[in-house]
């Protein structure tokens, strides 16, 4: 049926050693799957044929592979010009670049039956059709967005636990967290808020491993102050050592002739 498939050519298997990475094609064929096949716009960006929304939350749940998994088959697809890729601040949108060579002869019209749109629809990649209705569409695929960046951010959270940071396990939408949370992703994005988790893996510090004064929590983590520290390397300042003063008075000490001093007071 017309909209329904996609033609996968055979010189796949000769494809630059990919092909027997399996999380690589396993990703490869996903994002031929899910690009779109004729222009369109999202939330008021053009996506081109052979273009498609998602994230990389998105992406680990449609293909059950990990977020690390997806980005590092992301790279390989990158290094070969596979696919390209171009980060906004709550979605990104991915390209396979030779989609229309690998589907030169698609014949697919904008006639397609009404069960195929509806398919299509429930994609995160659904190309706007008409102007009713999509303001809420805007809202709910907004919502989806963040819930899956936060998904991802508790995951790669969670992964610290063998460090001896404590987990989470979920974080209830309305609440101070969420808020501070949503907040962070606005201002940095989903890749920069994960790679200051990966910075954590790599700190003694942040572990709590080289000063017992310090113990690292998510809350005092996505605190805007405390993340661009742990981003920039610079955590510790919060504990420099204040210089040690010479007396517990404001005045210098000094030494007097106490014989001398006494005959002053004196009057002698």
């Amino acid at each position: 049926m017309k909209g329904d498939y996609i033609k996968i050519n055979r010189s796949l298997l000769e494809w630059g050693g990919w092909y027997k990475d399996k999380n690589t094609s396993r990703l490869f064929i996903h994002m031929l799957l899910k690009a779109n096949w004729k222009d369109g716009f999202f939330l008021g960006i053009e996506i081109k044929r052979g273009s498609f929304v998602s994230s990389l939350a998105k992406l680990s749940e449609e293909t059950n592979l990990s977020v690390r998994e997806i980005r590092t088959a992301i790279k390989h697809l990158e290094s070969t010009g596979e696919v390209t890729s171009k980060k906004y601040n709550k979605f990104s949108v991915f390209t396979v670049n030779n989609y229309c060579s690998y589907q030169s002869s698609d014949t697919q019209s904008d006639k397609q039956p009404t069960s195929n749109r509806q398919a299509s629809d429930k994609q995160v990649t659904t190309i706007e059709e008409g102007k009713k209705g999509r303001k809420k569409e805007y809202i709910d695929t907004n919502v989806s967005i963040k819930q899956h960046s936060i998904q991802s951010i508790i995951d790669a959270w969670n992964q610290l636990e063998p460090y001896g940071i404590k987990m989470i396990y979920r974080i209830n939408p309305g609440s101070k967290r969420y808020t501070s949370l949503i907040a962070l992703l606005e201002q940095f994005g989903e890749e920069k808020v994960i790679q200051a988790v990966d910075k954590v893996k790599q700190s003694d510090f942040l572990q709590g491993k080289t000063d017992a004064r310090f113990s690292l929590n998510f809350d005092w983590f996505i605190n805007p102050n405390n993340f661009v520290k742990v981003l920039e390397g610079k955590y510790d300042e919060r504990h420099d050592k204040k210089p040690a003063t010479k007396n517990n008075n404001n005045f210098e000490r000094r030494h007097y002739d106490m014989d001398d001093l006494e005959s002053k007071l004196l009057g002698r």
